[in-house]
C-alpha cells in the first residue's frame, strides 16, 4: 500500500481573518482525499451505493503545527493504516513545500448498511485491501470528555447547504459548530492546536441544534445536542494556543 497524495493551494475564499486556511476546511480536504482514494481502491461511494453500504466518519484526532497561508501550496496524503471488525482506520497528513508538517490526523470510519444504519463487517462487504501500519496519532479514539459545566450554550439552525448526499448533516459541520460556539474575544485571540471529535448520531434538516461548551484555560469541551430531547450528535474537545505563538 502506497500513500495517496494530492496538492492544494490555499485560495482567498478559504482563508480566515488571519489569512490562513480555515480550520473547518481541513475536514473538507480530508473527506475529499479519502473519497478519491477509496474510489481508486474500488471501495468508494459508487461501490457503496451499488451494494447498499457506506463509510461513515466516526472519530477524528487532529493536530495542527501551523495552518498554510494564502497562496501557499502543500501536499496532502492519506492511507488506510488498520482495520477493525466494522471500521477502517485512515491517516491524513499535510506538509509544506519543504516537507515540514502542517497538520495531520488519524480517523476512524464505520462501515454501515445504508438501509438499517447499522454497522456491518468490513471483511466480506468490501474488496480486500492492504494497509500501511503508520499512524499519524497513536489513539484508540476514546470519547472526548463531556463538559462538566455549561459556560456557554449556543443554538444553531441546520442549513440546507449542510445536508449531504446521505440526507443528513455532513460531518464537517460539527467541529465548525463547536468552534463557533465560543465567545468572539476567545476566538480572536486563539487558534486550534488539537481536536478530538466523536460523531454519535447524524443530525437532520429538521433538528434544533444546541452546543454546550466548557472553557477550562486553553482546553474547551463541547457536546452537540438536539435541543428538544438531548440526543447527542457529537462530542468535541479542542486545545487552543494564543495567536502568534
Amino acid at each position: 500500500m502506497e500513500k495517496f497524495t494530492l496538492f492544494h493551494t490555499v485560495k482567498i475564499h478559504e482563508c480566515d481573518a488571519n489569512g490562513v486556511l480555515r480550520f473547518d476546511l481541513i475536514f473538507d480536504l480530508f473527506q475529499d482525499l479519502a473519497d478519491t482514494h477509496a474510489a481508486k481502491m474500488g471501495l468508494g461511494y459508487e461501490y457503496g451505493i451499488k451494494h447498499g453500504i457506506g463509510w461513515v466518519g466516526a472519530n477524528y484526532a487532529v493536530k495542527i503545527e501551523r495552518m498554510p497561508a494564502l497562496n501557499e501550496s502543500f501536499t496532502l496524503a492519506t492511507w488506510p493504516s488498520a482495520k477493525t471488525l466494522v471500521t477502517g482506520i485512515r491517516e491524513f497528513s499535510a506538509a509544506d513545500e519543504q516537507g515540514k508538517p502542517l497538520f495531520y490526523a488519524s480517523s476512524q470510519w464505520a462501515l454501515i448498511n445504508l438501509a438499517t444504519k447499522r454497522p456491518v463487517k468490513v471483511e466480506g462487504n468490501v474488496p480486500a485491501y492492504d494497509t500501511l501500519p503508520e499512524r499519524m496519532i497513536e489513539t484508540a479514539f476514546a470519547n472526548p470528555a463531556l463538559p462538566e459545566r455549561t459556560d456557554f450554550s449556543t443554538a444553531f439552525p441546520v442549513r440546507w447547504s449542510e445536508i449531504d448526499l446521505n440526507k443528513h448533516v455532513n460531518n464537517t459541520n460539527y467541529p465548525l459548530w463547536a468552534s463557533e460556539a465560543l465567545p468572539h474575544d476567545f476566538r480572536a485571540a486563539h487558534t486550534i492546536a488539537e481536536a478530538d471529535i466523536a460523531f454519535k448520531k447524524p443530525a437532520a434538516f429538521t433538528d434544533d441544534i444546541i452546543v454546550e461548551t466548557e472553557i477550562d484555560g486553553l482546553e474547551t469541551k463541547h457536546v452537540i445536542k438536539r435541543a428538544s430531547d438531548g440526543t447527542v450528535f457529537a462530542r468535541v474537545r479542542f486545545l487552543w494556543v494564543q495567536c502568534g505563538k
